[in-house]
């Protein structure tokens, strides 16, 4: 048989994996041959840690550069309440504006206190003071709110605009004239509020009044309030049990020496408001009830999502949804 094909048929050199290494071995020339030798399957082994090794490092490499990090779950929209989201009364204002709100009055800040025109810095912390106890008072006082009592909300005003304010909330609403739903915020009989309270939303801000010796406080809120229901399942959105009062009004503390007594105090210098997703039968007798108390209808569109009712940063709607 001839020589040569006696080599080829050798059952070493017939195995591919001896052939890969004696090509490698071909390459690194006859000193490292030598040394392959000697060493045997203990250096063979030890170059195959190394490429998996390397190989394993290189996919990590690989998948961590093409990976993605997660993306972060959307944040609520601040001028939107979501017209289709699971309504979980332990969290009621999950998927609306408030939803990151604080509670009570918190969400109300005011600017430290500084000097203003003639007034000094403890004046107008005052002023800030007076306004935010007038608001707390006409919208999250549960005197006010369940029983329909503004004896509190009126002491907090000088005497004069005390005797005017006592006339206007006991006037019921009517067309183009204000009752006492313009004022204060009572909740219609048959509804409660949850155990998450109202929260707020706004600003207060000092200016020098527009009369010598008058400190006024621009007062741009907002207040959402979360209404019990019996069958939650049932509900569709927090529309249905999170209502908003969106209010921009003005406070003057009037101190000129040349007043009478009965004006020296707190004053209630006009203001505009509008609610949102409201029981309407309710508000068009000046209380507030929850949307879901309305007969079922399509979804709200339009001026119902208007960026002013849930942003003290936009004008006040002057459309709240009921005609």
């Amino acid at each position: 048989m001839d020589e040569d094909n006696l080599l080829e048929s050798h059952p070493d050199l017939m195995d591919p994996e001896w052939r890969k290494h004696a090509r490698t071995d071909a390459w690194l020339g006859a000193k490292k041959e030598r040394k392959q030798r000697a060493r045997g399957p203990r250096r063979r082994w030890w170059i195959f840690a190394v490429l998996v090794l390397i190989l394993a490092v290189t996919t990590t490499a690989i998948v961590l550069a093409g990976r993605r990090p997660p993306a972060a779950p959307a944040a609520p929209n601040p001028t939107h309440v979501a017209q289709y989201a699971p309504v979980d009364l332990a969290r009621p204002y999950a998927n609306t504006p408030a939803g990151t709100w604080p509670k009570g009055m918190d969400g109300i800040k005011s600017p430290a206190a500084v000097a203003v025109g003639p007034f000094s810095a403890e004046a107008v912390a005052d002023a800030y003071a007076k306004a935010r106890q007038a608001v707390a008072a006409a919208h999250l006082d549960t005197a006010v709110l369940t029983g329909h009592d503004p004896k509190a909300f009126l002491a907090l005003f000088a005497p004069d605009e005390r005797d005017q304010l006592t006339a206007r909330l006991a006037a019921k609403p009517a067309k183009d004239k204000a009752g006492f739903d313009s004022y204060v915020t009572e909740i219609a009989d048959g509804y409660h509020l949850l155990d998450a309270g109202p929260r707020t939303f706004g600003t207060l801000t000092a200016r020098a009044g527009d009369e010598p010796g008058e400190l006024a406080v621009e007062a741009k809120y907002v207040v959402a309030y979360a209404f019990d229901n019996v069958h939650p399942e049932a509900l569709t959105s927090p529309n249905d049990i999170v209502s908003f009062l969106r209010v921009d009004e003005t406070y003057v503390v009037a101190t000129s020496p040349g007043l009478a007594k009965g004006s020296r105090g707190l004053w209630l210098d006009g203001g505009q408001s509008a609610l949102s997703a409201v029981g309407c039968a309710a508000a068009r007798e000046g209380f507030l009830a929850p949307n879901y108390a309305n007969p079922p209808t399509g979804p709200s569109t339009g001026d119902q999502d208007a960026p002013g009712y849930y942003d003290p940063k936009y004008p006040v709607p002057t459309i709240d949804g009921c005609h």
